[in-house]
């Protein structure tokens, strides 16, 4: 399986992180969020930590803009329904992330993997909340991603 686009649910400060970070490895990336002002401020979060490494000298402004070009803002998750990957960054409430999971399991295509940044929560609780446990995964980045 390729990975051609990411989703990350949860515009906040590892949102905004794991959005960049997929960004600058070349992939399109759509950063969701229950509102939009909340994705759209997760994507200006985007741009400013490219913004540092042009401030410091390791890449470009035209670099910066073509990798901005990679990131989307959605006010809701309906925006994921044409990712391979989703990367949830939400609270880490266990109740919250099964209904997030349960949603994503109905809008994503079937062969989406979910992936969690949990880094304390059972996956397979969550897994348990969709219709494919076996392409739930947890996948924790550090602050900063």
């Amino acid at each position: 399986m390729y990975i051609y686009k990411v989703g990350v649910v949860g515009a906040g400060t590892m949102g905004a992180q794991i959005a960049e970070v997929v960004s600058y490895a070349g992939l399109p990336v759509v950063l969701a969020d229950i509102q939009e002002a909340l994705a759209r401020r997760g994507v200006e979060s985007v741009r400013a930590i490219y913004q540092a490494r042009v401030n410091k000298g390791k890449m470009t402004s035209e670099q910066l803009e073509e990798k901005m070009l990679l990131v989307a803002a959605s006010p809701n998750l309906d925006g994921l329904s044409d990712v391979d990957l989703v990367i949830e960054a939400v609270s880490e409430d266990l109740t919250l992330k099964q209904r997030l999971f349960h949603e994503l399991d109905r809008i994503c295509m079937r062969s989406a993997i979910l992936a969690s940044n949990t880094s304390a929560l059972s996956i397979s609780a969550m897994g348990a909340a969709t219709k494919r446990s076996g392409k739930v995964l947890g996948l924790h980045f550090f602050n900063p991603a």
